[in-house]
């Protein structure tokens, strides 16, 4: 059966639940809620009743333990998660202004997601079929960025299809005058793109938006996904545009709604059997398949904005028919 596979980091995310008044300060009292972008890719799409595996390392510590567990009551295969007992596991603290938006500060140096050995891919990771899934935040240290790149291709040799989104974490990379070149590199080998309409302004520069996308499309992917926060949705395919108007919500905490998006994305594309690229083809003429993706998508992320956490605002399927 196909399924989908998520790559890359799994932390801890301290988020702000209220304030306490303690020895005459306001202490902001922040609850330890399980995290890291392909992590949350891989519940949302086991959320919505589709096959998923994560793929990573978490440290030998209580994190790392309670992350493995998280995952598993999620319905979540981890077979694939190693422990590493010389390194840490991650963590993300976030906070969230007076519109809910967030920003983050992170405790990741020399962690375990970091020291992913690159071999790992080869021991039976893509049997079957489905989708490999990456995010920018493997590109930010070059050794895991040539194990996301191994990962790409051993997942292209394997006839999967393969996806990216690239939620850039500008505050994690230590040169950021690498960015651009790495995430070219990842998106060379992918058949479906995502980017905000702020990555994709950074990541174009001088170029004009449109130009930019349609050198995506010639550079490898079949799909580029545009979001826009609560603006219509864009896809771009070679010759043909799509969009779709996103659901009108009262946002709570927009914590993991790109994720959900994402997840309810690759949900849509497994439900609609496109899991290899000889079916991805195929499909890239029925615009019926991709109205029915978009559709599922903006309502995932619709539903994720109106609930706190990352896993725990993550729609069922139901939640999405009832939205």
């Amino acid at each position: 059966m196909a399924r989908i596979i998520t790559f890359g980091e799994i932390l801890i995310d301290w988020i702000p639940l209220e304030s306490r008044p303690f020895g005459g300060l306001d202490i902001p009292v922040k609850g330890q809620f399980p995290g890291g972008a392909p992590a949350n890719v891989a519940v949302a799409v086991a959320r919505l009743g589709q096959m998923a595996q994560f793929v990573g390392a978490v440290g030998q510590d209580d994190a790392g333990e309670f992350l493995r567990e998280s995952l598993q009551k999620m319905d979540v295969n981890t077979d694939h998660l190693l422990t590493d007992p010389e390194h840490a596991t991650p963590m993300a603290f976030v906070s969230l202004d007076e519109k809910g938006e967030r920003s983050f500060s992170f405790a990741r140096e020399n962690t375990a997601d970091l020291n992913f050995d690159p071999d790992y891919f080869a021991q039976g990771v893509f049997s079957g079929e489905g989708i490999f899934h990456i995010c920018s935040n493997t590109l930010t240290h070059e050794g895991l960025f040539q194990t996301t790149l191994m990962g790409l291709q051993q997942a292209q040799q394997a006839n999967f299809l393969t996806s990216f989104d690239v939620n850039l974490r500008l505050p994690l990379w230590r040169d950021p005058s690498r960015i651009k070149a790495r995430v070219l590199d990842c998106i060379s080998y992918c058949d479906i793109v995502k980017l905000s309409q702020d990555e994709l302004e950074y990541l174009a520069a001088e170029e004009p938006s449109l130009t930019f996308i349609a050198d995506l499309l010639t550079l490898g992917p079949s799909l580029v996904l545009v979001t826009d926060a609560d603006k219509p949705v864009s896809l771009y395919m070679a010759g043909n545009i799509l969009t779709q108007v996103t659901p009108k919500v009262t946002v709570l905490d927009t914590t993991g709604a790109g994720d959900a998006f994402m997840g309810a994305w690759l949900y849509a594309m497994l439900a609609q059997n496109v899991c290899n690229p000889e079916a991805l083809e195929q499909a890239l003429n029925s615009d019926a398949v991709w109205q029915f993706a978009l559709k599922t998508a903006v309502t995932g992320g619709g539903f994720a904005v109106t609930h706190q956490g990352a896993w725990s605002a993550l729609p069922t399927l139901s939640d999405i028919k009832a939205l």
